[in-house]
């Protein structure tokens, strides 16, 4: 479905929108089923965390686990997609198909998080670059079945000559990221229940298309690349590969 972008070697980022566009058409159903299986008992759980540790820690480790969960299958649904056009695995397809990776991907997220953080911390430049050479190793690691090291390396390699244009996809996401913290605040001040439907509801819709963007933007760079993309990699429940 991805499409090389004008100049030999480099994504456009125009194309990498429509491309994501055109995933979250063919697979609207699929991903907002999913985001709200994962994301309405971490609402749930939120709404009432403030009553008791207990709970706040539940909730604490159910959004990990959550976001872990929602990272990874939309990489197998853009796989999915990019194979024939729709998705053909099932939601329990999907869900099977990134619970051995859940500990792969926690500590990937543990350890990108502390490199960027620190980054940030020396001038804000060193944080910026950080961001840009990871930006793709979570699709990277769920595609091509690396490891937690191999898929920040494999990060670097892909992104290496497009970091400027993925500045700009990264102004995209950030200001998607501001506006979901403005619209939350505005209506938890009015009551905070509106802020917890508020809150679930921008997760479910935004979210996804936030991770459909960085598996897009995987694609791209592969293409841009010359190089051959990963298949569809869920086998369904009657244990083979969709044709």
């Amino acid at each position: 479905m991805t499409t090389a972008g004008a100049e030999p070697g480099h994504i456009d980022v125009g194309k990498v929108l429509t491309d994501t566009a055109n995933v979250l058409k063919a697979s609207f159903a699929t991903v907002w089923m999913i985001a709200l299986i994962l994301f309405i008992p971490v609402a749930i759980l939120g709404h009432f965390a403030k009553d008791s540790w207990i709970i706040y820690l539940i909730y604490a480790i159910a959004s990990v686990v959550a976001y872990l969960y929602m990272a990874g299958i939309v990489v197998r649904v853009v796989q999915d997609v990019e194979a024939d056009g729709r998705v053909d695995a099932s939601v329990g397809d999907l869900f099977g198909s990134i619970t051995p990776k859940l500990w792969p991907l926690l500590i990937l997220s543990i350890v990108t998080g502390i490199l960027v953080f620190v980054g940030y911390l020396f001038f804000i430049i060193p944080g910026i670059i950080l961001t840009l050479v990871l930006f793709v190793a979570v699709p990277a690691m769920i595609a091509e079945d690396l490891g937690v090291f191999g898929s920040m390396s494999r990060s670097n390699e892909l992104t290496r000559s497009n970091r400027w244009r993925l500045i700009l996809l990264g102004i995209v996401i950030y200001l998607m990221l501001v506006l979901i913290a403005v619209v939350i605040l505005i209506f938890t001040l009015i009551t905070p229940i509106l802020g917890d439907i508020a809150g679930v509801l921008i997760a479910i819709v935004v979210y996804p298309y936030i991770a459909i963007i960085v598996a897009v933007t995987y694609y791209e760079l592969l293409e841009a690349r010359g190089e051959s993309k990963p298949g569809p990699g869920v086998a369904t429940s009657g244990g083979e590969m969709p044709a």
